[in-house]
């Protein structure tokens, strides 16, 4: 399973970022490419604690969903997701993805650390599982837009 703890998953990432433009289209569901940008940036605040999203308590906090859905299962389209990593509209394009490119940064400086927040749908998560979650939701978002 992919993570962005290995460089070369975070350096294929950050190169995909890179290809991305204002006015490329989804393949699926009704994002803009600039709102996928500041989704998936504040998606990072999210993982660093610095984006205070609400907890529900649901099925995938336990084995075996979480680990079905974390370490298995590719991840599915149209799937909801917080309301607060949907709230921030974007601003200037360069700009945006100046953010998500330190927003990237500011995650993989990360790695050591033990004191993760709650996952809003899996709870309690180790620093392993994010890094493998951050790779997925990512690329699943990079994928919507053909990068």
């Amino acid at each position: 399973m992919k993570s962005l703890w290995n460089r070369p998953t975070h350096d294929e990432v950050v190169n995909r970022v890179a290809r991305l433009t204002p006015d490329r289209a989804p393949l699926w569901g009704k994002m803009t490419c600039p709102q996928m940008v500041v989704h998936i940036t504040d998606a990072f605040g999210m993982y660093c604690g610095d984006l205070k999203v609400g907890f529900k308590s649901t099925p995938f906090q336990y084995f075996p969903l979480k680990h079905a859905f974390l370490y298995v299962l590719p991840m599915p389209k149209h799937v909801p997701t917080a309301r607060e990593l949907k709230l921030r509209a974007p601003g200037e394009w360069d700009a945006e993805l100046a953010r998500l490119r330190d927003a990237i940064a500011r995650f993989g400086d990360r790695r050591e650390h033990t004191d993760w927040p709650l996952h809003p749908i899996f709870g309690r998560m180790s620093a392993r599982a994010y890094g493998v979650l951050a790779y997925k939701h990512t690329d699943h978002h990079l994928r919507q837009f053909g990068v």
